[in-house]
């Protein structure tokens, strides 16, 4: 899935490059035909040691930017250009990186941090190595990389990174600053592809497990110079390119490679499928919300929340970079409104209409309601007398109604007391009762009493007892 996020980001590049006075032709052809490359587990990181007065070294030049020209295979590359035609030092940074990977012959291809390596002029061995680094499993990271052009050859890089694995991430970065059409030449006199400038980024990193890295850093071309003396203010922003490679410090090898390249900045995409979706009824109480938003720049996105039961709703988070949020249990029966409001790292924003969804109604269940007083037992003048060795419950004299009644998920509204089908007494609070009184004396008479409890959701429950009266 990685993989798709740089393409994406050359792809959408693509249209704007194409549209504007871009000074390489080859390039546009390039990023049409990335579309079709091998389906990698990741793209992979190609980083090429040459120097101008090593003649196999333009061979190899042309051989790997034929290979990524074909856009067959899912990888970015540099080209370290490390000595001048005279064998002298031509970029210190160049050189520090060839003292790492401890380059001894040019050309030397590191690719994803020397998991392969290539030393030589090998046009057979590329595709096998390439082929062996993308499908090779990694961490499961994401990385985004956007380019602003501020003027006076001043770039504006901004970068953030994606742990989506349950542990630390801890690793380096090197985010390069090149031309896609070299200033240098190799030995046969054309130029290099993706010629190493400077480095945007060079650091160590650490991110938490799921937690999100970014950074921001400006970088002016007339500050910096290669060993001849010449800085590079003059760099053209149609030529730039910054290749961004994430290493892992358990191995030392690439995890995720990233590119992009000077665009004018567009604003987030508006966001879109709603989860629940919009005027959805029925929502179960417990239900996230969710949504889905890209950046036509492919870069890290923030979100504002608004959400609650006013129309229009407040906002309520906000530089959220997760596309959904838990707004914890909500109420039965209600409609709730929200809106997502995206942000990209230039400040540049798109907010989506207000939608909305009504949950579910409760699903109550009827109040637990059983008369405990009179049992099936003798009462007498309101007195328990003996237990219940009869088959109806027997009273001599007035008696207490008693009933007990509960309710797990609402509150008890009222209990009615009904004698022989006539509704006798209302209690509306614990203790429940109804002082049953006769009104003339009968030696000998049967009493159906009906108990019903109702909670305040309008669910209601019934108890019954017959007694017979005696006096």
């Amino acid at each position: 899935m990685k993989k798709y996020i740089s393409l994406l980001i050359v792809l959408i590049l693509f249209s704007t490059l194409v549209s504007s006075k871009s000074i390489i032709e080859p390039s546009t052809r390039l990023l049409n035909n990335k579309n079709s490359s091998i389906d990698f587990l990741h793209t992979v990181s190609v980083e090429v040691g040459s120097s101008q007065n090593c003649e196999p070294c333009h061979y190899w030049s042309q051989t790997v930017y034929d290979t990524y020209n074909s856009g067959e295979y899912d990888f970015e590359y540099v080209e370290y250009i490390i000595y001048d035609f005279d064998g002298k030092k031509l970029n210190t940074e160049a050189y520090n990186w060839s003292k790492n990977y401890s380059v001894g012959k040019f050309p030397t291809s590191v690719l994803d941090g020397n998991f392969e390596r290539i030393v030589g002029d090998y046009p057979d061995l590329l595709t096998d190595a390439l082929n062996s680094s993308g499908n090779r499993e990694v961490a499961d990271i994401t990385a985004y990389i956007t380019l602003i052009w501020l003027g006076d050859a001043t770039i504006k890089v901004d970068i953030a990174i994606e742990n989506n694995e349950q542990y630390q991430y801890n690793g380096h970065i090197r985010a390069c600053i090149t031309e896609i059409t070299s200033r240098y030449n190799t030995f046969n006199g054309e130029p290099y592809h993706f010629g190493f400038l400077d480095f945007a980024f060079n650091k160590e990193i650490n991110i938490d497990a799921g937690g999100i890295y970014t950074d921001i850093t400006t970088w002016n071309g007339s500050e910096h110079k290669d060993n001849q003396g010449n800085n590079f203010g003059d760099i053209d922003p149609d030529n730039i390119q910054v290749t961004m490679s994430i290493i892992n410090d358990n191995d030392n090898y690439v995890d995720e490679t990233v590119m992009a390249r000077i665009v004018p900045n567009n604003p987030p995409n508006e966001p879109d499928n709603p989860s629940p979706p919009e005027d959805e009824i029925d929502v179960d109480i417990n239900s996230d919300l969710s949504w889905t938003c890209t950046d036509p720049d492919g870069g890290l996105l923030k979100y504002d929340i608004y959400f609650g039961t006013d129309n229009p709703p407040k906002q309520i988070i906000s530089n959220q970079t997760k596309k959904n949020y838990d707004p914890g249990t909500m109420e039965y029966n209600k409609t709730y409104y929200w809106k997502i409001v995206a942000w990209d790292s230039h400040d540049a924003s798109a907010s989506g209409p207000i939608w909305s969804f009504t949950t579910q109604k409760k699903k109550n269940k009827a109040p637990i309601v059983v008369i405990s007083k009179p049992l099936k037992a003798l009462y007498i003048f309101n007195s328990f007398i003996l237990p219940r060795y009869f088959r109806l419950t027997k009273v001599i004299g007035k008696i207490t109604l008693e009933a007990d009644v509960s309710d797990d998920d609402s509150n008890i509204d009222k209990v009615e007391f009904f004698i022989n089908g006539e509704l006798k007494g209302t209690d509306y609070t614990f203790p429940y009762t109804y002082d049953l009184k006769w009104n003339r004396l009968r030696f000998i008479h049967l009493f159906f009493i009906k108990v019903i409890a109702y909670d305040t959701d309008g669910a209601s429950n019934t108890s019954n007892i017959i007694i017979r009266k005696f006096l």
